[in-house]
This record gives C-alpha cells, structure tokens and sequence, in this order.
C-alpha cells in the first residue's frame, strides 16, 4: 500500500512546493482601505486619490457642507482642499426629478395610470457617506485629473444618492503647491422611491 501511495505522495509535496514559489514570486495586488464614521450631525470618510494618497471628508449636516482635505507629503499642512454644496446640490436634483415626475403623472393621469408622489424636500436633511473605487477616464496624468476614488453620499429620507468626482492633481501633490478645487457632482439618482420615514 506505501508503495502505491509514495509517488502520489511526492507528486503533491512537489506540486505543492511549486504553487507557493509562484504565490511567493508573483507581485502582490496593493489593498485598498478605506473608513467611514458618523455622529449626530457630522459624517466622515477617507478615499484613495492616487497610488499611496488618501483623502479625507467631512460632511456637516446642519449646513449640507462637504469638505475635503489631502495631508501634504512635506510639510505639517494639508496640501489639497474640496468643498461642495450637497444641500443645494440634492435641492438641484429634487426640483429635476420632480420636473420628470409631474410630466409622466400628466402622461398617467390621461392614460389612466396611478400617478406618483413627487419628492419631498427633506426638513432635517439625514446623510450617509461612503468612498467607493472609481475608473473614471482620466486620460493624460499631466495635469488636474479625477482621483481614484468617488464620494457617494446618500440622503436617507428622499433616497437621492449624490456621487461626487475628485479632481487631482499628481503635479501640486508632488511639488507640495497648496491645490483647491470645487468637487464635481458626477451623478445622481432616487434609489428608494417608498420612503416612508418621520422627521
């Protein structure tokens, strides 16, 4: 029965051997790590820029601000600010969707379709944030660029989820220049449309 077993035995150790000197030569793929946190009234996240670059936002719900910042490479300072306006950018989209809304529930209303409520603009607006990876075409690396990560940030009463752009700039980081720059609204979109929620 050894003997059987021996060279299948041998052939697995060595096989085995093989497999783990490939694992062990091959390059390893990088992680990504990203964190998200909340209280009350604020929302945090970070969110890879560029290769060995984080971002990091805050969102203040009372204003509906959203700020960003990248720690410099040199100095104690934050090289790169973001700001954007999610307050006034989900008020954009609401009255946008509703446009929509209002025209296909005159289209319902003739057919005889049931029509659909429009979307409330939320009192006490409530936000979740989350960084995500992002293949946006960025196209030459000379230059202001998107970064490799996307903001999506999410409005818990209405169902609208904003997703915002980063632009960067490989250059500014590099050369330690101060860079600020306005995050760009790249898509949004009501994905709960039965939101049945107090305020």
């Amino acid at each position: 029965m050894l003997r059987r077993v021996g060279p299948w035995l041998a052939v697995f150790a060595v096989g085995t051997l093989a497999g783990l000197s490939v694992a062990l030569l091959r390059s390893q793929t990088p992680v990504h790590t990203v964190a998200t946190d909340r209280a009350a009234n604020f929302a945090i996240a970070t969110g890879a820029l560029d290769n060995g670059v984080e971002g990091f936002f805050f969102l203040d719900f009372l204003t509906g601000q959203l700020r960003g910042a990248v720690l410099s490479n040199q100095t104690r300072n934050f090289q790169a600010l973001y700001e954007a306006n999610v307050y006034g950018d989900l008020l954009s989209f609401i009255q946008m969707k509703n446009t929509e809304i209002q025209a296909a529930n005159a289209q319902a209303r003739r057919s005889g379709g049931t029509p659909r409520p429009e979307i409330q603009v939320p009192q006490t607006p409530n936000y979740l944030i989350v960084t995500g990876m992002a293949d946006i075409r960025r196209g030459p690396s000379v230059g202001v660029r998107p970064g490799q990560s996307i903001i999506y940030v999410a409005e818990t009463n209405t169902g609208v989820v904003l997703a915002y752009a980063i632009p960067w700039s490989p250059e500014s980081h590099s050369a330690n220049r101060p860079f600020s720059s306005p995050l760009q609204l790249w898509a949004a979109d009501q994905f709960s449309t039965v939101v049945l929620r107090t305020e």
